[in-house]
This record gives structure tokens, sequence and C-alpha cells, in this order.
């Protein structure tokens, strides 16, 4: 693990010395290798800004708006056929909710723009004593590798898919899951294989990588909770320090408790931020989830007797399970962490200092009693009892769709 670890730091290092951010140059970069119109969050000379807008928005448009757009009309001819037409809805509701998230990170990448700068600044201002930075090297390195999971099913699911497209094209060729998708007749077979394959592929990293930005920016909030939090030991280390025998740095507590205070704010600044640019799309990601559960569920009973097909529904499966489930953790454990802050400033030294100090800090506490939580467009939080419910509420659905098909 330490090998590993010590190989996360080399590849998109991070050093909060210069604000560097090494997990979200990590996202923006697999964002841009599959073709997300993202620039300017990271360091980029014109002339390659100007080719990765055109890359990205040739990719968007070729490939994950019009090839939705042909799953939308073979679902539209499927609707009478309730096997064909839960096949055809598990990746269409898939990639329209994709669509829905790519256009947002567009159309809002201005504002994200500005969340990553205050990121960024927070982890050059905050980040001071060797115990903060350990503590922030290790949490880059825990936001790193989710993401390269992640990315790494997902596209083993979609290799998959093209092996199993290609060792049986007739059958499965705008037929059978993945690939029910009805594409114009003037294009020839052996294209149609070749844009099918690589549309599901490109679309599915998309959304990793769309998926993974909002993850990253809510695990970075948690980071920088962890760093408030140990931001108080500093009264505990220099006054226990001041009071012994060693010599320690003095430290000004008016300062630093306001220097906790400024970070305190920042980062309700940076949770309304977030909340506000991704709230929307990931109501809609809850509630297709639910659907897309029960659907996927009930594919894998009616295609329990072909092992092919049955493989790419469970691995299919998989995937929109770590989808839902690191939203549901990350935001889980913000919240969590963001609870520790009124212990912790209620843990420092405070009667020993002036009772401008004690108001001061009365007012932090009395502001950090209230979490932080991340919604679903502001109906579900983001938690583990969330996720857990939708995992239930889609098994209702399974038995039901079941009994329909039954009939």
């Amino acid at each position: 693990m330490d090998r590993l670890q010590e190989l996360s730091f080399r590849i998109f290092p991070s050093d909060p010395a210069i604000g560097q951010i090494g997990s979200l140059q990590y996202n923006v970069w697999l964002a841009q290798l599959f073709g997300v119109p993202i620039v300017g969050l990271k360091a980029e000379s014109p002339s390659m800004r100007a080719a990765l807008v055109v890359y990205g928005f040739l990719a968007t448009l070729v490939v994950t708006f019009l090839y939705t757009g042909f799953e939308i009309y073979d679902l539209i001819l499927c609707w009478p056929d309730l096997d064909i037409l839960t096949q055809n809805i598990c990746l269409s509701l898939t990639h329209v909710a994709g669509v829905i998230k790519v256009v947002n990170i567009i159309y809002r990448l201005d504002d994200i723009a500005i969340v990553v700068r205050k990121i960024e600044y927070a982890a050059k201002t905050y980040v001071i004593s060797k115990n903060q930075l350990k503590e922030f090297l290790r949490d880059e390195f825990k936001n790193k590798i989710p993401l390269t999971i992640y990315a790494s099913l997902v596209g083993f699911t979609a290799v998959l898919g093209i092996i199993y497209l290609f060792y049986n094209p007739k059958e499965v060729a705008g037929r059978i899951f993945p690939y029910r998708v009805k594409l114009p007749d003037w294009m020839p077979f052996g294209m149609q294989l070749v844009y099918m394959g690589l549309s599901v592929l490109v679309v599915a990293l998309q959304i990793v990588a769309v998926d993974y930005l909002n993850v990253t920016m809510i695990n970075q909030i948690r980071c920088q909770l962890n760093i408030l939090n140990l931001a108080f030991d500093e009264f505990k280390l220099g006054f226990e320090a001041k009071e012994g025998t060693m010599d320690s740095r003095e430290i000004n507590p008016e300062n630093k408790l306001r220097a906790i205070i400024e970070h305190h704010c920042l980062l309700i600044e940076l949770r309304n931020e977030v909340e506000d640019i991704f709230r929307m799309p990931l109501l809609i990601q809850f509630f297709t989830s639910l659907v897309i559960f029960a659907m996927t569920g009930f594919q894998a009973n009616v295609k329990a007797q072909d092992p092919d097909g049955a493989s790419l529904i469970y691995c299919y499966c998989g995937c929109i399970f770590c989808e839902l489930f690191f939203y549901c953790w990350f935001g889980n454990e913000v919240s969590e962490q963001s609870k520790t802050l009124a212990t912790s400033g209620y843990g420092s030294p405070w009667y020993e200092f002036d009772q401008r100090f004690k108001n001061s800090l009365l007012l932090f506490l009395s502001q950090s009693q209230e979490p932080f939580v991340f919604t679903a467009g502001g109906f579900m939080s983001l938690s583990l009892p969330s996720f857990s419910g939708i995992l239930s509420k889609s098994y209702s659905f399974i038995a039901f769709l079941r009994q329909v098909y039954g009939r």
C-alpha cells in the first residue's frame, strides 16, 4: 500500500504550498481525454485549450448527443415489448442522465472554475503543519484510488460489451443489451458496429469523469474539514509547549482562531456552491438509478440462461452501484466530519485565553452546530441511509416487473 501511495504521488502530484490538487488534475485529464469539453481548470496553453474545446465539442455532439438520440428513437419503437423495453431503458436512462450532467458541466464551467480556485486557495492557506500536510496527502491518495477503480470497472464493462458485440454481431448489434439502438439504414454494418462499441465506451467514461468531478469536490471539502479539526490541535500543542520545558514557536491564539473561522466560512461557501452546481443533475441521477437498478435486476432474471448477457448485466449493475455508492459515501463522510468541529473547538484550551477569544470561539461553536449536508435537488441527502433506501425500493420494483412479465 505504501508503494501504491508513493506511485500516486508521482502521477498527478499534489503540492498544497502552490495550490496543486493532483486528484482534481487527474479527474480533469480523464474528462478531457474522453471528450468532455472542460478547460481552464488546470494550466493549459492557448493552443491546447482551443484543441481541447474543438475535440470535446465534436466528441460530445457526434458520440454523446447523437448516439443517445438513436437510443431514444429505438425506445419509442420497442415500447410494446417489456423485455426489450427494459433492455433499452437500462442504457438510455444512463445516457440521458449523462447528457444532462455534461450539459450542466459546460453551462456551469465558470462557476466550477471558481470552486476549483477556492479549493486551491484553501490548500495553500490552511495546510500548514506537518500533520495537516500528511493528512492532506493521505486524502489525495484516497481520492485518486476510488476514481481509478470506478473508471477501470466501467472501462472493463464497456470493453467486455465490445467483445460480445464483435463475437456475435448479428444477434447483438441493435437487438439486445447493451446495444439496443436504432441506427440509420444507410450506415454500413461494419461502421455501425464500431460506432456502437466506441459510443458506449466513450459515453460511459464521460459519465465517470463528470460524476467524479462532483465527488472530488465533495471529498476536498471533507479533507479541508479534517484540516480544520487538526488546526485546533495547534492550540493544545502550542499551549503545552509554552507550559513545558522544551522550546516551541509562540502562537497568537486570536490570530489562529480568526484563521479557523475564516477557513470554516470558506468551506460553507464551497459547500453551498458545489450544492448549487450539481443538485439538479444529482436529483436526476438518483431517480434514474432507482429505475436502472430495477431494470437491471429484472434483466438479470430474464437473462439467467444466457451467461454472456447475464455477465454484462451484472457488470453494468456493479457500475451503477459504484456510481451511486461513491456519491453517498463521500457525502456521508462530509456530514460526519463536520459534526466533529464543535467537539474539536470545545476540546481546545479555551479556558486559558481572554474573554475576547472565548466570545469568538462561542460564535464558531454556534455556527459549527449545523452539519454540512449535500442533497440531490434538496429532496434526498447524500448519505448511506439514502443509498440503502434506493436499493430497497429497487427490489420492490423488480418484484413488480417479474409479476407483470410473468402475466
